[in-house]
């Protein structure tokens, strides 16, 4: 019974559909050089040596840009806003790649309820070709989200 307690599942219900969309550089550089490169400021870095959440030091730097989350279905549209002040910069974002052998990502986070229409998840071809003209992986995370009851089996 002990062993049982210990196992029970983690329950949660988000009141409507949502997703998280951001952009990631991570490699070998500095976070600076790469936001004086772009002339973009990014909303999060973390520098080589910067404890990570498990406390573990950071192997490799990251760049975060372009956050934008909300409610709804169509995720090409926040896919597009993330990506929309980096499009003039697909050249420079090519040599970044290059220079430091860099990973470019564009994560995609919906949370979907149960009971609710699925989103849109196919990427546009302005999105496509972005990541494919500057060598960006897309990284689609989906979550599913019900009543704890439902969960529950109750």
């Amino acid at each position: 019974m002990e062993e049982q307690e210990q196992l029970r599942r983690v329950l949660y219900h988000a009141e409507h559909a949502e997703c998280l969309t951001y952009f990631t550089i991570e490699g070998k550089f500095d976070p600076d050089q790469i936001t004086t490169y772009l002339r973009t400021a990014p909303e999060q870095v973390r520098r080589i040596g910067d404890s990570r959440p498990n406390g573990e030091p950071a192997k490799t730097a990251l760049w975060r840009f372009g956050s934008v989350s909300g409610t709804g279905t169509d995720i090409d549209m926040q896919m597009k806003e993330t990506i929309r002040a980096l499009i003039p910069k697909e050249g420079l974002l090519r040599q970044i790649k290059l220079q430091y052998n860099a990973s470019l990502v564009l994560t995609v986070v919906p949370i979907v309820r149960y009971d609710e229409p699925a989103p849109a998840l196919a990427p546009s071809l302005a999105v496509m070709r972005f990541c494919l003209e500057t060598g960006t992986e897309l990284v689609i995370n989906l979550y599913v989200s019900c009543p704890d009851d439902l969960a529950a089996g109750g």
